[in-house]
């Protein structure tokens, strides 16, 4: 029970994180995946080289436009931001689904090699970069497994829904909590279109899909920074972040890079050092 109350928390925070920092107004995109409209936002770099793009992503529910204020942020750097919501999360159309939302990353970076946006953004499509938050950096890494247009990922505080999922499985009084959760987000009187249900049995039904450990050999050649929070007691640093980077090291992986700060899950105190390095990796491409 107290698991699941500081999960309840930890998401509260990131409602009103996410909204606590999204300040400028950016350009409406119009973005679709599988026949649906993404509600999705474009921060666009000035100037006319061509710049790095950053796909962000959202958690669970996450928050309808900026997260954590990046793209406010990285813009005025030199850093071009595209943000959008899943399907069947928010104001974005469709039925949400771990693989409806790694497709939906795959429509976000075929949007940007259009050649129209090419122009219009001045997009270098050779250094753009998936970065998502909690269920989004999962999305981010799962994605990559089976997209390989996925190069650059930076996953902070991602989990590993896997890990979720054993716990499920093993602990019958978690599971009864964790599907209440995610039914008390259910449409209308939440911001998730989805069989909470149906979606749950899938995903527990294949869960090596979903293990990010046993499909590190996939991910061992892309460049990934991983963050994560000393103190963030929703997604463990212990369970869900070092497993998978120490099967990276093990494989000889030599691009990837993790950074822990002093924070919990929110990042609520670390919000200009996460910018930060955020800005420094993505413009140092190995």
């Amino acid at each position: 029970m107290e698991q699941i109350k500081k999960i309840l928390i930890s998401l509260l925070l990131v409602f009103l994180t996410n909204n606590a920092y999204s300040q400028t107004t950016p350009v409406k995109i119009d973005l679709s995946s599988n026949g649906n409209k993404l509600n999705a936002n474009f921060y666009k770099a000035s100037g006319l080289e061509k710049k790095p793009t950053l796909i962000l992503l959202h958690g669970m529910p996450g928050g309808e436009g900026d997260l954590f204020g990046l793209g406010k942020k990285l813009s005025p750097l030199g850093i071009n931001v595209l943000v959008f919501n899943f399907q069947g999360l928010w104001s974005s159309e469709g039925e949400f689904s771990f693989d409806s939302s790694m497709e939906n990353i795959g429509s976000a970076i075929r949007f940007l090699k259009e050649e129209e946006n090419l122009k219009k953004f001045s997009i270098d499509t050779s250094n753009i970069v998936v970065a998502g938050y909690s269920l989004g950096g999962a999305m981010a890494l799962n994605g990559a497994i089976y997209n390989p247009e996925i190069e650059r990922i930076i996953s902070i505080a991602g989990a590993d829904e896997s890990v979720f999922g054993r716990m499920i499985k093993a602990d019958e009084g978690f599971s009864t909590m964790f599907a209440g959760m995610l039914k008390g987000l259910e449409y209308p009187e939440g911001p998730l279109k989805c069989d909470t249900e149906a979606h749950s049995k899938q995903f527990l039904s294949n869960l090596d899909r979903y293990d990010l450990v046993k499909n590190a050999e996939i991910l061992k050649n892309r460049e990934i920074l991983f963050i994560s929070g000393w103190q963030d007691k929703n997604i463990l640093l212990e369970d869900h972040i070092l497993p998978l980077y120490r099967k990276l090291q093990e494989l000889k992986s030599e691009k990837i890079q993790i950074q822990v700060f002093n924070t919990d899950h929110s990042f609520r105190n670390v919000k200009e050092e996460l910018s930060d390095t955020i800005e420094k990796w993505i413009k140092n491409q190995k």
